[in-house]
């Protein structure tokens, strides 16, 4: 411990002048690579380091894009969500399709009259 610490009780282990680390010359950045690769550490190679990752796939494009709010019983909610899971549909096809069933019904009616 020196006697210039910033607070007193806590140990300063730096050297004062003598803070930079040297960066390793080629030889030695040479012998540290051939001396990991004899311990089984292979290094990889340069061109594998310099490709660049391949572009990421485009978005799809939302079919779903409006936003309806009904005001509806917590019940009629339920059976919503309930058709919707049994028939393993998302909500907008589950949707387009009692909306197609309710135009078709209406249609019967309409020949009947």
């Amino acid at each position: 411990m020196t006697k210039d610490t910033a607070r007193p009780g806590l140990a300063n282990f730096a050297l004062d002048d003598d803070d930079d680390v040297p960066v390793p010359t080629p030889e030695q950045r040479a012998a540290a690579k051939q001396g990991g690769e004899r311990l089984g550490f292979k290094s990889e190679p340069t061109e594998l380091l310099t490709k660049s990752a391949p572009p990421p796939a485009p978005a799809r494009m939302a079919v779903y894009t409006a936003n309806f709010h009904i005001r509806t019983t917590p019940a009629d909610r339920d059976r919503y969500d309930d058709f919707a899971y049994r028939h393993r549909m998302k909500k907008g096809a589950a949707m387009t399709l009692l909306l197609d069933l309710a135009e078709e019904a209406e249609a019967a009616r309409a020949k009947k009259q």
